[in-house]
């Protein structure tokens, strides 16, 4: 707002509108007030005499937040002609006009001051920039502020304090450092807090330690509020050590050591930097200390035992909260609904939420968010569809969530229904739910939607590059996903750990080697290398890139591994046929107690087939029922299924499919069909093939299967029929890709192509390696070119 309109306000009459009623009108006259609306020349009414007591009621008024009484009792009192010149009591007054928030009465008050000349008076003055910052009109509590003709330290606190409460902390800090520097003033305990909490919000380390200075040079270290500013902003910024030195110097502090806050702040602290082992032993000490925990205590140790997976402390500190008298407390019934989440105890956590479910959507909002987390987003679908017939509308939260849960199940249809709920809602507008939307449509398959989507942001951050980067790598469209993330760096956009691992999986997909050394390179330039999501990564694609050995060189030296790390060794492993040491490091994931998941027993039962290990396959997959208590998947019977077939069990194959609990796919039965063909057995593969086929009419690919099995067993006429099906089909097999990367330089070959600068001494080759494996005895199978009229179609 500009002097110029300040000055104009002045000169007409200032309405007060929508002024309630006094909440207790017998206070005053004993009589029902009427409802005030205008403020017209107070010179043209006599005074009142009973002005004094309506003083102390805009003082009383105030103090105990009854802002529309206090502001009502001021225009009675104008009304009767009280002399405004008179009156001493203007900062109290638009503390009230600021308690309401609202900014065109704020302006009203403010012409009002202006009028009659209080400008002057600092006091009057600095409670107008308290009440422009909390109505959020941060340009006009500036322009106040230029324009005092004189300032106190008030004014200057509560400019620090105004821009960190409008989270403009720079210029908080800025304020703080002009006032100290350049005017020689002192902060007071509430700019020098908001100050420190402008250094935590900012990570701000060398202000920070300055403002200690400050307070340390001008005697404040004993303020409680100041010490846990202090330690607050430490323990934000990554400096635990410091944090400790503040908290040990209240130790011996009486008026210090017994304060809850403090010690509250110091456990937080060290959860917040993982520091798990020294928040635990700091609670059992506060105990120990006869301190009594409240509520914001145990809700750090319950997020430290949800981080430490600590099931039994968890229930522990679950019955402490019933000995003080917390189970209604919805901070705490939250974070024990996470704790049993995270501690695998799901059912704990829903008797939680079932006993103080009231419509409270923090709750809700925990129930969801914590089901889609974990394994179990059927649940959280199901959540949210029960909350949305109770209770409406959801916020943006529970949105994120059901996002996240359609994401995993791959369930599009779901997915485009929260989509137009969020249209509905204008939730669409939240930048964390767009990104979210990307991601659901990029698992979905639906590229299209997802770049549709993200086109429309109005602010793309990390989050929604990396979910459409992944989307991208995740439907196997490279050169999409490496231009997106060459356009998002020109964007300023710095990549982070999750979007170098799915540039890594890039790399893996196209077997690059060289691609996959500029990727590794630059995660350790960036000071990544120790990352567990990026060595996963680098695991699974050195080993797609033929590279074993630097696949092995890595997980050794990891200094932390998670499930995946196991799992990504033991597949690359079995990926390169070294049963025997994929075994090795199966046997020392379970010494590091590590339980294996279904990814590792994929790997482990398709190592084992294409290795021809039977028993030992066997083995896997009944420790992996019996003893881990896994349901095996479609995955896990096709290598099954895969295992008995090479090794020419082809019966117990079919017996294993027959018997299996979920519906077998074309995949499955087109593993039996190849063992069928491998070993002759015409019988069985017209039944597996009638299988194949209902499931995928318009697959060439098994169709040839089944005419080489045929033209092996010499049925010319039924080799025929199959080359009439595929041709009244108008079926076309894709041709075949295959490329190698030689001094940095990717070549490409399809098959019957002759495009490739050097393909006639590639084909000389060829020929010359066909006669040798002849001379050895092997005889080729050379494809069947009779089926379709183009050579290059196999």
């Amino acid at each position: 707002m500009g002097q110029a309109n300040l000055q104009s306000s002045s000169t007409v009459p200032l309405n007060f509108k929508n002024v309630s009623f006094i909440k207790n009108p017998s206070s005053i006259s004993g009589k029902p007030q009427t409802q005030f609306t205008s403020l017209e020349n107070p010179s043209q009414k006599p005074q009142n005499k009973g002005g004094f007591s309506s003083i102390e009621l805009i003082k009383e008024f105030t103090e105990h937040g009854l802002f529309e009484d206090a502001i009502t009792v001021y225009v009675r009192m104008l009304q009767d002609g009280f002399q405004v010149q008179d009156f001493k009591f203007f900062p109290c007054l638009i503390k009230s006009f600021g308690g309401l928030s609202d900014v065109k009465r704020s302006r009203q008050i403010h012409g009002h001051v202006l009028k009659f000349g209080f400008l002057v008076d600092v006091y009057a003055v600095n409670a107008l920039v308290g009440l422009y910052f909390k109505c959020g009109e941060i340009t006009d509590a500036v322009q106040v502020f230029d324009k005092m003709s004189e300032r106190d330290s008030v004014s200057w606190n509560s400019m620090i304090s105004g821009f960190y409460q409008s989270e403009d902390y720079l210029d908080s800090l800025m304020m703080f450092s002009l006032m100290v520097k350049e005017h020689g003033l002192f902060p007071n305990r509430v700019g020098c807090l908001s100050a420190l909490s402008s250094c935590a919000s900012t990570k701000s380390w060398i202000c920070g330690r300055e403002i200690h200075g400050f307070v340390l040079k001008n005697g404040l270290e004993t303020d409680e509020f100041l010490v846990s500013g202090l330690i607050e902003m430490y323990m934000k910024c990554g400096d635990v050590r410091s944090a400790e030195h503040v908290f040990n110097s209240t130790v011996n502090k009486e008026s210090l050591r017994t304060n809850t806050v403090i010690w509250n702040v110091m456990i937080s602290g060290y959860v917040s930097n993982e520091c798990l082992s020294k928040a635990l032993e700091l609670f059992v000490e506060m105990l120990e200390f006869g301190l009594k925990p409240d509520s914001s205590t145990l809700v750090a140790a319950l997020v430290f035992c949800s981080q430490l997976l600590d099931l039994n402390l968890g229930k522990q500190i679950h019955r402490l909260t019933l000995t003080r008298g917390f189970e209604n407390d919805i901070r705490i019934q939250t974070a024990l609904i996470e704790m049993y989440f995270k501690c695998c105890q799901p059912e704990s956590g829903l008797k939680i939420f079932r006993r103080c479910c009231n419509g409270n959507l923090v709750a809700w909002g925990a129930i969801i968010s914590n089901s889609a987390h974990g394994d179990c987003p059927f649940r959280a679908l199901e959540l949210f569809c029960n909350f949305m017939l109770k209770y409406g509308f959801p916020d943006s939260q529970m949105l994120l969530a059901v996002l996240r849960s359609c994401s995993s199940l791959a369930l599009k249809s779901k997915g485009m229904e929260i989509h137009c709920l969020a249209v509905k809602t204008g939730a669409i507008s939240d930048l964390y739910v767009g990104s979210a939307l990307v991601d659901m449509y990029g698992k979905c398959g639906d590229m299209e939607s997802a770049q549709n989507i993200f086109s429309r942001l109005h602010c793309r951050d990390l989050v929604a590059w990396n979910a459409l980067i992944c989307g991208y790598s995740q439907n196997e469209l490279v050169d999409e996903a490496l231009a997106a993330f060459c356009d998002m760096q020109r964007e300023g956009i710095r990549p982070n750990t999750v979007t170098i691992a799915c540039i890594v999986s890039i790399c893996a997909h196209l077997s690059a080697r060289s691609l996959c050394k500029e990727a590794h390179c630059f995660v350790i330039r960036q000071g990544w290398k120790s990352n567990v999501l990026v060595s996963n990564s680098l695991i699974a694609a050195y080993a797609k890139c033929g590279d074993i050995n630097y696949s092995c060189t890595i997980f050794e030296n990891m200094h932390e591994r998670n499930q995946v790390s196991w799992s990504s060794i033991i597949s690359a492993l079995g990926m390169h046929g070294d049963v025997d040491r994929m075994l090795v490091y199966f046997e020392k994931m379970k010494q590091a107690s590590m339980k294996p998941d279904h990814v590792t027993f994929t790997s482990l039962l398709s190592a084992c087939s294409h290795a021809g290990r039977v028993d030992m396959g066997c083995k896997f997959f009944q420790s992996m029922v019996e003893e881990y208590k896994l349901q095996p998947q479609v995955e896990h019977y096709t290598c099954m299924v895969d295992l008995l077939g090479r090794a020419g069990h082809l019966r117990q194959a079919y017996d294993l499919i027959m018997d299996m609990p979920c519906e077998p796919d074309d995949r499955i039965w087109g593993s039996l069909l190849g063992s069928c063909r491998s070993h002759g057995d015409e019988k069985l593969a017209k039944v597996v093939a009638d299988h194949v086929f209902k499931l995928d009419a318009t697959s060439i690919g098994y169709r040839v299967l089944l005419a080489n099995l045929l033209e092996d067993l010499g049925k010319a006429n039924e080799v025929a029929n199959v080359r009439s099906i595929i041709k009244d089909t108008g079926l076309k097999k894709q041709p075949g890709c295959s490329w190698i990367e030689i001094d940095n330089d990717i070549h490409i070959f399809v098959a019957g192509d002759h495009t490739h600068r050097r393909s006639e001494e590639i084909y000389a080759v060829i020929e010359s390696l066909t006669l040798e494996i002849k001379r050895a005895g092997y005889v080729p199978r050379l494809p069947l070119r009779s089926l379709m009229p183009d050579e290059a179609d196999f």
